[in-house]
C-alpha cells in the first residue's frame, strides 16, 4: 500500500508560474528542475493535511535522475533496518510528467514547483474506498 501511494502520488501534478529562483519562488518545470530527491511532506485530500507516515529510522524518497531513470525507495521496518531500492522510468512533456515502475505508468500535472518543494494534484482512489479523490501531494527536498 505504501508504495502504491508513493508511486500514485509522485506522478499526479500541475503548474504554477515562474519567476524568481530562489527556494520560496517558483520555477520553470524542467527536466533539470525536477532532477532531485524528493521526500514526500503530506497529502492534501477533502480540505485535510494529511502527515506522510515515514519510519524514525529513514525516509521513503522518489528521485529523477539523467536519463529518465527514476528511483524510489521505501523503509519497510527499522530494526534491523529494511528498505527496498526500485528503479523505473519517467519523461515530462511541459508540465504533463510520467513515470512507470514495474510496467505500470501514471501521468499526472505539476502543481507547484520551487527549488526545494514539488506539489503534485492528481485524482485516485487515495482511501480506497472504490471512490477517486483529488490529492494534493507535498515534496520536499530536505
Amino acid at each position: 500500500m505504501k508504495k502504491l501511494l508513493l508511486l500514485l502520488s509522485f506522478v499526479a501534478v500541475s503548474l504554477t508560474s515562474c519567476s524568481d529562483d530562489d527556494s520560496s519562488s517558483s520555477v520553470a518545470v524542467n527536466e533539470a528542475n525536477l532532477m532531485k530527491k524528493w521526500y514526500i511532506v503530506s497529502y492534501e485530500v477533502a480540505g485535510q493535511t494529511i502527515p506522510y507516515g515515514n519510519l524514525a529510522c529513514g525516509r521513503d524518497y522518489v528521485q529523477f535522475k539523467a536519463n529518465d531513470v527514476a528511483e524510489e525507495y521505501f523503509v519497510n521496518s527499522c530494526d534491523p533496518l529494511d528498505a527496498d531500492t526500485d528503479l523505473g522510468t519517467w519523461s515530462l512533456s511541459g508540465n504533463s510528467i510520467s513515470i512507470t515502475f514495474f510496467g505500470n505508468t501514471l501521468t499526472g500535472t505539476v502543481s507547484g514547483l520551487t527549488a526545494s518543494t514539488l506539489q503534485i494534484t492528481d485524482t485516485f482512489d487515495f482511501d480506497e474506498d472504490g471512490t477517486d479523490e483529488t490529492v494534493k501531494v507535498n515534496y520536499s527536498t530536505n
